[in-house]
């Protein structure tokens, strides 16, 4: 039935409120319910683990903890059946002895956290989110950065290489003894590594972009635009751009290691998000529904891109409250977009009744506190 993987079953121990709670589910659709601050939205963070980063709600693995344990140490594990069979996922954090260690399994074989994007991409709407217009723009940024991740898997390569070597450089630059040779090497890999972030960004926004011009009432929708410095403007040539940016990196050794931060790098672009209708209007200036409206059908773009995409499977799709903030027209056409998708979808609420316009392939799980 499921062109992806769904999640058959997770375990959660000593994670932020719960202390042991096991789940097991058979269905498209799996609903979360009970009264506020009984851990739903931690079982919702407890799944967005296994997407690379620090989870729904961005925060170090050491504050995730359960609150009422003496040890500093969680595990989450999920069992996610497949067409051609069953995989086990595994995530354990230790924070008891020395560094903190974060480990990752795949049928208990040990894996990096990039591994994942292999067989599995999740992505999620919670409350915050619905306030990105008017966020930060490094916040919109990150947001962004992070769907990009769940399309483009190389997306994630790519920062992973220009963070390691940043740091490398502002450690030679700090140093003593400069290797002017070996400088001028990492120089090079840190533009080849910024032409590529920059490259895919521009790529994966445009199909997001052109997926967000075909989305129908009753969701409204925007154009996302990136705007970069002008020393950082994409040239179609890659040898010039990384040329010129090579040049910008050597210009700029002084004031980085003074600063001990790479001062230009491709996180210097500034996100905007016009009205589709009317792009004169960005869409922080919208009402709070259009700007949850517009959330939704960006959520909903990207998970299309993904499913048809070289993965070509859906993401696991964890919706938080947001069927409650909703009107029946909406509840219902979001319900239809997302059964269009084929894949599981984890929602939560205060109550059963608001879910009643769901698929009879739907399990529903009380929780309650601890």
């Amino acid at each position: 039935m499921y062109s992806n993987g769904i999640i058959k079953k997770i375990s959660i121990h000593n994670f932020r409120s719960h202390n042991n709670l096991i789940i097991d589910s058979n269905s498209g659709n799996v609903v979360l319910f009970g009264e506020n601050g009984a851990g739903k939205t931690n079982i919702l963070d407890a799944i967005s683990m296994f997407s690379p980063g620090k989870g729904i709600r961005n925060s170090k693995h050491e504050n995730m903890v359960n609150n009422d344990s003496s040890s500093k140490k969680f595990e989450i594990k999920i069992l996610m059946k497949f067409n051609h069979g069953d995989l086990n996922f595994h995530k354990t954090f230790n924070g008891d002895s020395g560094k903190p260690q974060i480990n990752y399994f795949i049928d208990d074989e040990k894996a990096k956290s990039s591994d994942l994007l292999n067989y599995l991409r999740v992505i999620w709407i919670t409350p915050v989110m619905e306030k990105i217009m008017l966020q930060s723009n490094s916040e919109r940024r990150n947001f962004f950065d992070r769907l990009i991740f769940n399309i483009e898997k190389n997306h994630l390569k790519s920062f992973s290489g220009f963070n390691k070597f940043t740091k490398e450089r502002l450690y030679i630059l700090k140093s003593n003894e400069i290797d002017s040779n070996w400088l001028e090497q990492i120089e090079l890999k840190i533009a080849k590594y910024a032409f590529e972030i920059i490259a895919i960004r521009k790529k994966t926004i445009a199909m997001i972009n052109s997926n967000l011009s075909t989305i129908s009432k009753p969701f409204n929708s925007c154009i996302i635009e990136l705007i970069y410095d002008n020393s950082l403007q994409l040239s179609e040539d890659e040898e010039i751009f990384i040329s010129h940016y090579v040049e910008d990196l050597s210009r700029n050794r002084a004031i980085d290691r003074e600063l001990n931060r790479t001062i230009l790098g491709p996180n210097k672009v500034e996100v905007k998000m016009w009205k589709l209708d009317d792009e004169s209007i960005e869409a922080k200036y919208c009402s709070t529904g259009e700007q949850k409206s517009i959330l939704i059908s960006i959520i909903l773009s990207v998970a299309q891109i993904i499913k048809n995409s070289e993965f070509e499977n859906s993401p696991i799709i964890l919706i938080d409250e947001a069927m409650a903030h909703l009107d029946q027209n909406h509840r219902e056409a979001l319900v239809s977009e997302l059964s269009k998708l084929n894949t599981q979808v984890w929602y939560t609420g205060v109550t059963k009744n608001i879910f009643d316009h769901l698929s009879k392939d739907t399990d529903f799980f009380e929780v309650k506190r601890s």
